[in-house]
């Protein structure tokens, strides 16, 4: 398979809440927060499960704490699902709405983790 993807992906497990936003921004956050399990992240997006059924395009605000415990705000894009007949489906999201600060944060935390995962397989 040929990776398509700009940006480097880096596993991370954290549980992450998004809530949806409304009509082109206009009417605010509508709904209540659901909880994800995130798979992988890069400073283009992110990846998550959910047994909960997403639509694709559709828009969502989240606050991402990494394993480092440094945390930002986002909104996601949905842009791709796959379900290979698991109770779970596998989401790809862009990043639609981060600073260039929080893309720096995501990073470091790349640039340690890979660190982190040379020295314990050293």
């Amino acid at each position: 398979m040929i990776e398509r993807r700009k940006s480097k992906r880096t596993d991370i497990d954290v549980v992450i809440a998004l809530k949806q936003l409304g009509d082109n921004f206009v009417t605010g956050i509508s709904g209540k927060a659901v909880t994800v399990n995130t798979l992988n992240i890069s400073k283009d997006g992110i990846a998550f499960k959910s047994d909960r059924a997403f639509k694709l395009n559709t828009y969502h605000d989240t606050v991402i704490t990494l394993d480092n415990k440094d945390s930002f705000e986002a909104i996601i894009e949905i842009v791709r699902m796959e379900n290979l007949g698991d109770p779970e489906t596998t989401y790809g999201c862009r990043f639609i709405g981060i600073t260039s600060e929080d893309r720096f944060k995501i990073d470091v935390y790349q640039i340690v983790y890979a660190s982190k995962m040379a020295s314990e397989g050293a």
